[in-house]
């Protein structure tokens, strides 16, 4: 009886494959919220330098349960450490970002190997981030 099960379910390998994802999977899915929930994602940044201390305005989606359409509100950071300012926060929807003046190539450096910014965010509404970077990377050698 129990060799003439195991046999039928080794020929339907790929079912019990199937199920075992959806029994490991599901919980987790259940479980965890929207990203937007949990975490702050931000959609676009303006960052000003004032010496060592570092004041970001920044617009982040606002978590509305139910309606069809995206909301924003702006929130704030202040510090002398970029990493530590955004630690909790997503990048990878960040489309802009604003320097008050010339674009800080050390922050911008800190936030690309740091966090999830992508490469073709724009910067100052000119270059992209890619191609500053590319271009301080080959002066500083």
């Amino acid at each position: 009886m129990i060799k003439r099960t195991l046999h039928y379910l080794w020929g339907k390998k790929f079912a019990i494959l199937i199920l075992a994802l959806v029994l490991i999977l599901l919980p987790n899915t259940i479980s965890h919220g929207m990203q937007v929930l949990s975490t702050t994602v931000i959609t676009q940044m303006t960052i000003d330098r004032t010496g060592a201390t570092i004041h970001i305005t920044a617009e982040k989606f606002k978590p509305t349960a139910g309606e069809d359409h995206i909301s924003y509100e702006t929130v704030e950071y202040t510090g002398t450490d970029i990493r530590q300012m955004l630690a909790d926060t997503s990048l990878a929807h960040c489309t802009n970002l604003q320097f008050t003046g010339a674009p800080d190539l050390d922050i911008l450096h800190a936030l690309y190997h740091y966090q999830d910014l992508r490469g073709n965010t724009t910067v100052n509404h000119e270059k992209t981030m890619n191609e500053l970077l590319r271009n301080y990377d080959e002066t500083a050698h």
